[in-house]
C-alpha cells in the first residue's frame, strides 16, 4: 500500500490519486487538516506504528506532499492556554516519527526538512558541490550593507526563510518576493537591524526550475527577463502576460552536480532554482524542498503524477 501525507485541496496529489487508482495502486490519504488517529508503540522487542488504526508495516511507500499528521483535536483544545505549548510537543512527535519512518521505509519528501529549510545552508551545499552561487551577503550592519550594495550593485533580497505575514491593528503586512534593493530603502535604515540577507543581482539569459522526484530531473526554462514584473524573480507573477517556458535538457555535469547536492541536503524531492547568465553559467538560487509540481508539468507534459504514482505502486 501507499500513504501520501498531503493537504486536503492539493491539485498535485489529487492527480497523482487518480493515476494511482488507474494503475489499481492501494493508496491511502493523509489530509492534514483532519486528525490521524495515532499510536506508537516501541520496546526492546519491536516497534509498532498504526495511523487511523491500519498497521504501518516497511513495505509501505510513503510520500510527503506539503503535509503533515495532525495529532491535535483543534475544536477540543484551540480555546486551552495550553494550546500553543501542545503544538511544540506534537511538532516533537511528528518529526519523530517522520525520522521513523525514513529508517524503515521508502519514504519520499519531508515535513521535517520543510520547516528546517535553510537558504545559507544550501548555498554552502552547492558550492561545495562545485554550482556557482551569487555574491550573497547576510548583515545586521547599515555600513557594510552600503560598502556591499557600492562593490556589487544591483543587489536583491528575499526572506531569510519565512515570508512576512503579520497584522498589526487596521494594517496587514506581506512580502513582495524578491526585489531590488534601492539607495533610498538603504538611506532610510537605522545603523543596525534584523540580519538582512542580500545578493548580487544575476544578469540572466533564462530562469530554470527543476523538480528532482527521487533521481529523475524535470528541468524547465522560463523566459522571464524581458518582462519588467518577473525580470527580478518570475515568482512575482504576472498573470496578464505569462513568461513563456519550455522543457529544458540540462548538461550532463549540471544533473550530476544538483543530484550531488540533493544528497548532501538530505533531500530527495524538491524543486531548484538556478538562472543561465549571458556567461552560459548555471547559477545555483535555492531550493524548495516541497515544490510546486502541477505548474511544470503541465506545461511542459511532463506528466509528473503519472511518474509520482508508479513510484508509489508496490511493485519493488
Amino acid at each position: 500500500m501507499a500513504i501520501i501525507i498531503t493537504e486536503n485541496k492539493d491539485t498535485t496529489t489529487n492527480k497523482v490519486m487518480d493515476w494511482c487508482l488507474a494503475n489499481k495502486t492501494d493508496v491511502q490519504r493523509i489530509n492534514s487538516n483532519m486528525l490521524t488517529k495515532v499510536s506508537f508503540e516501541l520496546s526492546n522487542e519491536t516497534n509498532s506504528l498504526q495511523l487511523d488504526q491500519d498497521d504501518i508495516s516497511a513495505d509501505e511507500k510513503i510520500w510527503n506532499r506539503r503535509g503533515k499528521i495532525n495529532t491535535l483535536p483543534k475544536k477540543e483544545l484551540l480555546e486551552t492556554p495550553f494550546y500553543q505549548y501542545l503544538k511544540k510537543e506534537e511538532d516533537s512527535f511528528v518529526k519523530s516519527l517522520e525520522l521513523h519512518l525514513k529508517s524503515h521505509n521508502s519514504y519520499t519528501g519531508s515535513y521535517l526538512q520543510e520547516v528546517e529549510n535553510y537558504k545559507i545552508t544550501h548555498l554552502l551545499h552547492a558550492k561545495k558541490v562545485g554550482l556557482k552561487i551569487p555574491k550573497t551577503f547576510i548583515t545586521n550592519s547599515k555600513k557594510q550593507l552600503i560598502e556591499f550594495y557600492q562593490k556589487y550593485k544591483p543587489i536583491i533580497s528575499k526572506d531569510l526563510r519565512y515570508s512576512v505575514n503579520v497584522s498589526d491593528g487596521n494594517s496587514h503586512y506581506s512580502s513582495i518576493g524578491t526585489f531590488e534593493v534601492t539607495k533610498v530603502m538603504l538611506d532610510n535604515l537605522g545603523d543596525y537591524f534584523a540580519p538582512c540577507f542580500a545578493q548580487e543581482r544575476i544578469d540572466k539569459k533564462v530562469e530554470i526550475r527543476v523538480f528532482i522526484f527521487k533521481k529523475k530531473l524535470f528541468p524547465m526554462a522560463i523566459f522571464s527577463q524581458k518582462n519588467a514584473k518577473t525580470s527580478v524573480d518570475y515568482r512575482n507573477y504576472d498573470n496578464e502576460k505569462p513568461n513563456r517556458v519550455s522543457p529544458f535538457q540540462l548538461p550532463k555535469k549540471i544533473e550530476k552536480q544538483l543530484l550531488y547536492f540533493m544528497n548532501l541536503s538530505n533531500l530527495d524531492t524538491g524543486s531548484i532554482d538556478l538562472i543561465l547568465n549571458h556567461r552560459n553559467e548555471f547559477v545555483f538560487l535555492e531550493v524548495n524542498p516541497q515544490g510546486q509540481i502541477d505548474w511544470l508539468s503541465k506545461n511542459c507534459n511532463y506528466y509528473i503524477e503519472k511518474y509520482i504514482a508508479k513510484e508509489l505502486a508496490d511493485e519493488k
